[in-house]
């Protein structure tokens, strides 16, 4: 069921199971996963059904300090459905070398491998609609296009697109309609009370536009409301203004990370055929899936780097008509045309040729068409050292909710620089040697120039601060990602990524919430709590 707090004039009763703040990717994917599973879910998501102005100033009043952080302004949407609503969807499951400890990365891994997600990842796959989802070998067999073999340090792989990446629209039925569970918008949660205990996390508390407050109590409480928010709700005071049990915690807040993008330099192609059937992108059974290049694991471990990937960025004058064919070519070969597709603007015409090839392409070689008249740029996306001292501060200033207003240091020790340097001079000489392309890198990268790190950009992918350990003292949730110092409150989501990999994290975070909620389903739950003072479960106060 679908509620909007503020339209109602009496805020509902309700007593979940899991109470889970923030309807994001990972917020509304474990909701599904376990009101499937039996479970009463509450979700409560801070913006309204749709993007509002007045649910992004959180974001536009945040500031950064150190590298620029322009992910930070334009990189999270507060709405149903969170940054989904403007996520293209794409999948890439971790490496199996994320998982090891890694001292010259960071000093403390992953508390569990890929080979105990795995099962997860395979659980998302088929939530997210790929269920003809297939390995990569396969895919290539079926094109008929050989994979290349580029030795023992480079790799090709294939990352995948969800079908339907908007998660409001994907789980609509649920939402709307599923008995167990109620998604409650325009509910922006502000502090916490404890139990009798000082463990237990009693209720959560929601001001409403009438100037009175919601409080829900749930028997499991999960954060899933983005690393930034995350942070922010951990470190701030309980309802009677003392400090929550992992206050003091060293990691709350620190250990802050993005990937590390960059445009690396010029391709261009001397076997245009081969380097298009290597590198456009595939769509086949109804998924796309997109070809990239990775430094393999044993490449890292042997010259102790970080991991990285690389992919190409076709560039047209052409390209927003482009994409409007590809969208109209895709319709009409689904024979699902709307005619406001028709309505196809006066620029579009010059270029409208293009259909029948891109057609054609699409039906014989289920490939796209890569029109690159304005040239090929290599584009890099590197992990992160995490830092300490990259971190979230907060700012004596108070947005309109009474919340503090947030700083984000983010800092690079410029490490990554060799790892992507390294990673570039690898791909020069693969592409020489097959004659596939010429590369022009940036000369900066190449000296290993820390100038180069003026070049760099965030991929809108915040992670850590509030990362897993094996104690307090080395992170802020355990295994199964329970905040240390409480008994019921869990965090989901790349916060708790304490190292990160290459990869786009959303599908990661995805896969480590479904974990989070098998454990949920199964744990023995207690009863809901009482406080000492405590009056209804879910009540409305002035």
């Amino acid at each position: 069921m679908l509620i909007d707090l503020q339209q109602l004039q009496d805020a509902p009763n309700l007593k979940p199971d899991v109470l889970i703040i923030g309807a994001g990717a990972v917020g509304l994917s474990m909701a599904v996963d376990l009101v499937r599973n039996g479970a009463e879910v509450v979700v409560l998501e801070a913006g309204s059904t749709s993007m509002e102005k007045s649910s992004q100033e959180f974001f536009e009043a945040a500031t950064w300090n150190g590298f620029p952080l322009e992910g930070l302004h334009v990189g999270r949407l507060r709405a149903l459905g969170g940054t989904t609503n403007a996520w293209p969807g794409q999948l890439v499951p971790f490496d199996p070398i994320v998982f090891e400890h890694r001292p010259w990365v960071s000093d403390q891994g992953w508390l569990i491998d890929r080979e105990a997600l795995e099962p997860y990842y395979e659980k998302a796959f088929r939530l997210l609609g790929l269920q003809q989802n297939q390995p990569d070998e396969e895919v290539w067999r079926r094109l008929k296009v050989p994979p290349p073999d580029m030795g023992n340090d480079l790799e090709v792989f294939l990352t995948r697109w969800t079908p339907e990446p908007r998660f409001a629209v994907l789980f609509r039925e649920e939402i709307e309609h599923h008995p167990k569970l109620h998604v409650i918008v325009n509910a922006p949660v502000t502090g916490f009370s404890l139990a009798a205990d000082e463990r237990t996390v009693h209720e959560v508390m929601i001001p409403r536009y009438n100037g009175t407050e919601y409080r829900i109590a749930a028997r499991n409480v999960v954060l899933a409301n983005g690393t930034i928010e995350i942070a922010r709700l951990l470190s701030m005071h309980l309802d009677n203004g003392s400090a929550p049990p992992w206050a003091d915690n060293p990691w709350l807040g620190r250990g802050f990370t993005d990937h590390v993008d960059a445009y690396a330099g010029d391709v261009i192609p001397t076997n245009a055929a081969r380097f298009h059937a290597l590198f456009d992108n595939i769509l086949l059974n109804g998924l796309k899936y997109s070809p990239r290049i990775k430094l393999t694991g044993s490449a890292q471990r042997q010259k102790q780097l970080l991991g990285i990937a690389a992919g190409f960025l076709f560039n047209s004058q052409y390209k927003e008509e482009l994409d409007r064919l590809k969208i109209l070519v895709k319709a009409l070969l689904r024979g699902k045309i709307d005619r406001r597709m028709l309505a196809i603007p006066a620029r579009t015409l010059p270029v409208a040729r293009i259909a029948l090839p891109m057609a054609a392409r699409y039906l014989l070689h289920h490939r796209t068409y890569n029109r690159a008249d304005q040239g090929i740029q290599l584009r890099l996306s590197s992990e992160q050292v995490p830092l300490r001292e990259s971190c979230l501060r907060l700012r004596p200033e108070r947005d309109s909710l009474g919340m503090p207003l947030v700083d984000i240091d983010w800092m690079i020790d410029g490490v990554e620089l060799e790892t992507m340097a390294h990673f570039c001079e690898l791909l020069v000489g693969y592409f020489h040697r097959e004659n596939l392309a010429y590369i022009e890198l940036s000369p900066k990268l190449m000296a290993r120039d820390a100038a180069f790190l003026s070049e760099i950009d965030d991929g809108n992918h915040q992670m850590g601060m509030a990362r897993m350990a094996s104690s307090p003292a080395h992170g802020v949730v355990d295994a199964d990602l329970r905040v240390f110092g409480s008994n019921n409150l869990y965090v989901a989501g790349a916060a708790t990524f304490p190292t990160t990999g290459f990869a786009n994290p959303t599908f990661t975070a995805i896969t480590l919430g479904l974990r989070l909620s098998d454990h949920l389903a199964h744990r023995q739950v207690l009863p809901v709590p009482e406080l000492v003072t405590a009056g209804a479960v879910a009540s409305e106060v002035q």
